[in-house]
């Protein structure tokens, strides 16, 4: 057990502190009701992005999921020039930008022309969006992250980071419920012809909200006793790539490959496998939004798990059990789905949901901690973001991987998926391995190493 001695004033709330925390959940909910409806609506956007014949392909579902893909690998962009202005300019002025950059980004996707309409050139439009998109949402976890941390009690910052963190998959649960009710709604030929664009639309409502509340707040107090005592830097970006900072950056960047390997897992393949086991496309929606509140549960509860048995066993302890448990756990989600078991469907969605998403509820705290306050923006959003590097092209590794495996799941994909929850658990777990436990550190006095 992590033995802290907790002095009163690591109890002690900042200020505002709730509203910090709503804000974030907020801004994060939002990045992931957005990607939501990239992956529930897959089958849906093949047909409108692609010809007729490979929208049905499985190289199809995976092109689509390629708009993911260009959302993931803008984020670096964001996190390198957001993270760079909430450590100069500040944490809260930051996040005014970019909630208000992504959310249009993700409101006029919901314009964009049909391949009937265009050709090829509707794809490339859906992915030039999704890269602005990115951009911004790079931005907002590289100033929020930080935002929300710095206005924690040092003894529930775990709790704090479990609970922002699950705003990720409470988007996920929220979009595919959205999804699902517009499905039944609608009907499925109305969201095949125009009733997704509808879905994009309602993305605004949550912008404006974590935006006024962004507006009413000042900036971090820790940031703001940085700045008054000339603590600030010049380019904070740089400072990251030079020791010993550099070597706190190479660590994460492992540690959050594997951890995108775990998230991509659920997200680029849940819905994947429903569908191709032969659930209608609004039953596959409804219980991809079931596993995000699984996830949301998981992600918040193991982030408070993290605030009594310490960050890096907690990390290590989802690594394992994660990696062992994949195989059969992504079966049970694919076989729910053939024979359309609700108990069978419900623990699917239980264990996909828990063991992909689990360690991600300790991404906010691990990080902050693990970079000083004038580049904390850089370094957490940079290197949160440097984990897409290798990750965000899973659709184009599966395809190959897809065929590797096609005596073991046939026709469907799941194998594929329990094969990335693997690989990240190996990755994400020696990366906590060899990196220091930071519980009870001062977020004033982070020493990197």
């Amino acid at each position: 057990m992590a033995r802290i001695q907790w002095a009163s004033k690591h109890y002690e709330w900042p200020p505002n502190a709730g509203k910090a925390i709503a804000s974030q959940f907020l801004g994060f909910f939002l990045d992931a009701y957005d990607l939501t409806f990239v992956t529930a609506m897959t089958p849906i956007l093949a047909t409108v992005l692609f010809p007729s014949t490979l929208a049905k392909s499985v190289v199809g579902y995976f092109l689509t999921l390629l708009g993911y893909a260009f959302t993931m690998i803008a984020r670096p962009v964001g996190s390198a020039l957001f993270g760079n202005y909430a450590d100069r300019i500040g944490r809260r002025d930051t996040l005014m930008i970019t909630i208000l950059g992504y959310s249009l980004a993700s409101a006029v996707t919901a314009a964009i022309p049909t391949y009937a309409a265009v050709g090829w050139a509707a794809f490339w439009i859906y992915a030039v969006l999704r890269f602005i998109l990115g951009v911004f949402v790079g931005g907002e976890y590289a100033a929020g992250h930080p935002f929300a941390m710095e206005y924690s009690a040092p003894r529930w910052r775990g709790l704090v980071s479990g609970i922002v963190q699950g705003g990720f998959s409470w988007g996920v649960a929220l979009g595919g419920l959205v999804v699902a009710g517009f499905t039944a709604l609608f009907g499925v030929k109305a969201m095949y012809a125009y009733a997704w664009r509808y879905v994009f639309l309602t993305g605004l409502i949550p912008a404006v909200v974590a935006f006024i509340i962004r507006y009413t707040m000042p900036d971090t107090p820790i940031f703001q006793e940085a700045k008054e005592k000339g603590q600030l830097e010049r380019i904070p970006f740089f400072s990251i790539f030079k020791p010993p900072a550099l070597w706190t950056f190479l660590q994460v960047l492992v540690f959050m490959t594997g951890l995108f390997f775990s998230s991509y897992s659920m997200f680029d393949f849940a819905v994947g496998i429903y569908t191709r086991a032969g659930l209608p496309e609004g039953l596959a929606s409804f219980y991809y939004g079931i596993m995000g509140i699984f996830a949301a549960i998981a992600a918040t509860l193991w982030g408070l798990a993290s605030d009594f048995i310490g960050r890096k066993r907690a990390l290590i302890i989802a690594a394992v059990v994660s990696a062992v448990l994949a195989v059969p756990a992504y079966y049970v989600v694919y076989y729910s789905a053939v024979v359309r078991s609700v108990p069978l469907l419900v623990l699917g969605a239980l264990l996909m949901g828990w063991l992909s998403q689990w360690p991600w509820g300790l991404v906010p705290v691990y990080l902050s901690e693990r970079f000083a306050t004038q580049r904390r923006g850089s370094g957490v959003g940079f290197g949160y973001s440097s984990g897409i590097f290798i990750s965000a092209w899973i659709p184009l590794y599966s395809i190959p991987l897809y065929s590797a495996f096609a005596t073991i799941e046939g026709t469907n994909i799941w194998f594929v998926a329990a094969f990335w929850l693997i690989l990240a658990g190996i990755v994400y777990g020696v990366a906590a391995a060899i990196g220091p436990e930071t519980i009870g550190i001062d977020l004033r006095i982070v020493k990197e190493k």
